[in-house]
């Protein structure tokens, strides 16, 4: 299983998700609602052990369409996000992290800064953004 496979099956567990609303990978649809997770670059290695193994990083960015036709659709989107980095961190802290093929193991998944819009859109819908890591020790090759 790839990383990023591993990262959205954790995912789709999150109760918060709209029911029935695919969660795409490294692309998002136009229409609310819609999720996706993005690759993102950024550091492979975060340090590397003597036997060689190493402790490693998957920056990504977890990515919705939503409709902000109103105040409190904007209120209720950005508060979706809240709590979506809450649950990164809840579920961190119980232990129950992605699972991910063998030879690696995943040591936390957290957002790494405040969801927001990334691009407004005309008809009243908007592309929302949380950049995510997931931390995971790799075992020598």
């Amino acid at each position: 299983m790839s990383i990023i496979e591993s990262v959205k099956t954790f995912i789709a567990t999150y109760s918060g998700l709209t029911a029935n609303v695919p969660l795409l990978v490294d692309a998002l649809g136009y229409v609310p609602t819609a999720y996706g997770i993005i690759s993102l670059p950024g550091a492979k290695i975060i340090e590397q052990y003597i036997d060689g193994g190493s402790v490693r990083e998957f920056p990504f960015a977890f990515q919705s369409t939503m409709s902000t036709a109103d105040e409190l659709e904007r209120i209720e989107n950005s508060g979706f996000y809240e709590d979506f980095a809450d649950w990164l961190e809840s579920q961190t802290l119980a232990g129950t992290l992605p699972t991910m093929e063998s030879g690696k193991t995943a040591e936390k998944i957290e957002a790494v800064g405040w969801g927001y819009i990334q691009e407004q859109g005309d008809a009243g819908t908007a592309i929302y953004q949380i950049t995510c890591r997931l931390v995971y020790d790799q075992a020598k090759p």
